[in-house]
């Protein structure tokens, strides 16, 4: 908007840069941070906000790919993409002290393709390889159990084996349009 000077006023929403799933994550950081002190590992950023994931690591958050990278018998925090029941698996075996910050949203697409899996629906999910979310979700079945899908061309090339056992949530398919 103008004034009546000429001057252009800018009106900023008050962005947060992360999905709602992300507050809860982030305060579990600062609360571990103010209550065990530093340091504490996080596994992965926790979440896509390079200001935030800088400020925790500037109070003392360290962040790291695996927990393998955590020493033994200190606290790890689970971002709020989530994991893979392996590395929950790994965390107890270094006697890990888990604060698990993963974001409901993101535990209940980890239940959905359970639950989808074990009626034999075909499951496919949209997501980009190596994003932490994608291998957490994936990683929640057996390899093969999950088709990805991470470009155009392969959402055109998509031939659905069971069409009529989809798991769609919130979206229409007509796969008979799909594989024309």
């Amino acid at each position: 908007m103008k004034d009546d000077s000429g001057v252009t006023e800018v009106l900023l929403a008050n962005p947060r840069g992360f999905c709602a799933g992300g507050v809860r994550p982030i305060e579990s950081v600062g609360r571990a941070l103010a209550l065990h002190g530093a340091p504490v590992y996080v596994r992965h950023e926790i979440v896509h906000n390079r200001y935030v994931v800088d400020e925790l690591a500037a109070k003392g958050a360290i962040f790291v790919d695996n927990v393998s990278e955590v020493p033994e018998g200190q606290r790890v925090i689970y971002s709020a993409h989530g994991v893979a029941p392996e590395v929950r698996e790994d965390s107890a075996k270094r006697k890990l002290r888990v604060i698990d910050a993963t974001c409901p949203l993101v535990k209940k697409v980890h239940r959905e393709a359970q639950i989808h899996f074990k009626h034999g629906r075909e499951i496919v999910l949209i997501g980009h390889a190596g994003h932490p979310e994608v291998i957490g979700t994936m990683g929640q079945l057996p390899d093969g159990a999950v088709r990805l899908v991470e470009t155009e061309a392969d959402a055109r090339a998509l031939a659905p084996k069971s069409p009529d056992r989809p798991a769609l949530r919130n979206a229409v398919l007509n796969f008979a349009d799909a594989a024309a």
